[in-house]
Parts: C-alpha cells; sequence; structure tokens
C-alpha cells in the first residue's frame, strides 16, 4: 500500500471514529453556561464494611494510576459501582437505570463514606433507591 493511500484511509478511519466524540464534546460545550454549569458525575464503588479496606486501596491506587493491589469484590445488592452527581444545587444519586434525588448532606457524606452500615447515609440512600427501583416513590426527607 502507498503512504499516500495510508494516510488517506487513517484519516478516514480517524475521522469515522472521532466524528461521534467531537460531536459529543461540542454539545456538552454548547450546553455549558455560566448560568448552568455541566452536572459533576462522580463514580465510587459503594459496599459493606468488610471489604472497605479493599476498596480503600483500590481506590487510592486507581487515583495514583497504578494497577489495582486487589480484584474488586463481585457485583451483588451490596456492592456495585454508583454515581452521584451534582448538578447546580440538586444531587442524585444513580445505579443502573435507576436515579433518585438526595440532599447536598447525603450527597456529602455518601460521598466521603460509601460504606453501607447502620446508621451510615450511604445505606439510607441505599434503601431508598432500592425502593424505587421497586416503584415506591418517596420524597426527599427534610
Amino acid at each position: 500500500m502507498r503512504r499516500r493511500e495510508f494516510t488517506r484511509l487513517a484519516a478516514a478511519l480517524a475521522s469515522l471514529f472521532a466524528a461521534p466524540f467531537g460531536a459529543t464534546a461540542v454539545s456538552q460545550r454548547a450546553l455549558a453556561t455560566d448560568d448552568h454549569p455541566l452536572a459533576k458525575v462522580t463514580r465510587l464503588r459503594v459496599g459493606t464494611w468488610q471489604t472497605a479496606d479493599l476498596r480503600r486501596a483500590n481506590r487510592i491506587a486507581r487515583a495514583a494510576g497504578v494497577a489495582l493491589p486487589w480484584p474488586e469484590p463481585p457485583d451483588d445488592d451490596s456492592n456495585y459501582w454508583a454515581e452521584i452527581i451534582e448538578d447546580g444545587d440538586r444531587h442524585f444519586y444513580r445505579v443502573g437505570d435507576t436515579t433518585v434525588e438526595i440532599s447536598k448532606l447525603e450527597y456529602e457524606r455518601v460521598l466521603s463514606n460509601p460504606n453501607l452500615y447502620y446508621f451510615s447515609r450511604a445505606l439510607k440512600v441505599h434503601y431508598r433507591l432500592t425502593r424505587a427501583r421497586d416503584g415506591i416513590v418517596e420524597s426527599l426527607p427534610t
């Protein structure tokens, strides 16, 4: 294959794969204004107190950009990936397709302590999410 053809083919493939990402980035920038900045999404691993040390070590390794020292616990009802979202003055907790609105206090507490144990905010939000997943609608606590 000649160099010119290879370059043309490489440019065509690059534009094919980069076009959706570029369009998404442009649309996201167009949506962000001074009045309405983009929502801040933080992905975190929620789990039980038995896996807290393991998840903490993996979170530190992930932030440092090194290999994880331990395998993640298997996903189940008590160990899963969640997203907490800050959109202006509103806050949300999302797992899979289910999203519930949470207060600012719950947002801060779940972010600082994503462990499910008695009297933790993460456990209270976890139960509210499971009820919402089951179709039970609740109002935001005051």
